[in-house]
């Protein structure tokens, strides 16, 4: 996959689908995880609607460059990463959508560059109130739970933490299959995972900046996310103005296939809608 080389010196690694003359939309994925949380068919799906579909590996996951221990940045650094790669591809603007820790990064991202960003999708996410969208007690210890060392163990380790927090459609292979190809792919070292937990708690309670968001906004919650619990979309759509809540009965905090059709279609009204009115 194509790396872009950025002048803060951090790499990211990135993969396009679709029509580069059409409209572009960066996925951004969440804590602990690769661009290949956005599988091919889904990336497939949401370019056969018309747009550009980017993703990549956020700094610290992935072929993207992994800093060294001691490193520390922030949720706008994330963001200009984001921007960075933007101006690397020579995109403009871009719809921007970010599930769990990616939303925290696609709001911040909309809060401080508003020029580049069309409009925001936050899925699966929080406002970082610790008082709404908080884990449940056995969600929380697993995603903490160190992975064990033995490739075979870690992956058995990640099947039994998704399903507690797992949509509806989810299927033990299905996962299975996705968690062997990203420790094919890249380990995620420790440090890396929590200096992105680090960053993602450092602005604390992000509602104040929140309220600042003048794009147009949908948040996508789940009913069945025991890891970032209901209350956490439905905060983040109270906060900022003017945004629309979608809930899907039945999603949890995953990327089942059978989510896909719901979440599409979501995405892509949100998105065109907003174009035709610009």
């Amino acid at each position: 996959m194509p790396i872009a080389e950025l002048p803060s010196g951090i790499n990211l690694c990135h993969e396009a689908f679709g029509d580069p003359g059409d409209t572009a939309l960066l996925l951004m994925h969440g804590l602990g995880s690769q661009l290949l949380l956005w599988e091919v068919g889904f990336c497939e799906g949401l370019a056969a609607t018309g747009f550009h579909v980017i993703r990549y590996d956020h700094r610290d996951s992935g072929c993207s460059t992994i800093l060294e221990e001691g490193s520390a940045y922030t949720l706008s650094d994330q963001a200009a990463d984001a921007v960075g790669l933007l101006d690397f591809l020579g995109v403009a603007d871009a719809h921007v959508v970010g599930m769990s820790m990616g939303g925290m990064i696609a709001q911040t991202f909309a809060v401080e560059h508003p020029d580049r960003c069309r409009s925001m999708v936050s899925m699966a996410s929080n406002t970082g109130n610790r008082d709404f969208g908080r884990p449940s007690g056995p969600a929380l210890e697993a995603m903490l739970a160190p992975a064990p060392d033995d490739p075979t163990a870690a992956v058995e380790k990640e099947l039994t933490d998704r399903r507690l927090w797992a949509s509806v459609w989810h299927d033990d292979d299905h996962a299975r299959a996705i968690f062997a190809a990203y420790a094919e792919r890249s380990v995620q070292p420790r440090h890396a995972f929590e200096r992105q937990i680090t960053a993602a708690m450092a602005h604390g309670n992000r509602e104040d900046r929140l309220a600042t968001i003048t794009v147009p906004t949908l948040v996508v919650h789940g009913t069945a996310d025991t890891l970032v619990t209901l209350g956490g979309g439905q905060r983040t759509a109270e906060v900022i103005p003017g945004a629309d809540l979608m809930v899907v009965e039945g999603w949890g905090h995953d990327m089942a296939p059978g989510a896909w059709p719901h979440l599409i279609d979501a995405i892509s009204t949100h998105c065109h809608r907003v174009d035709s009115t610009n």
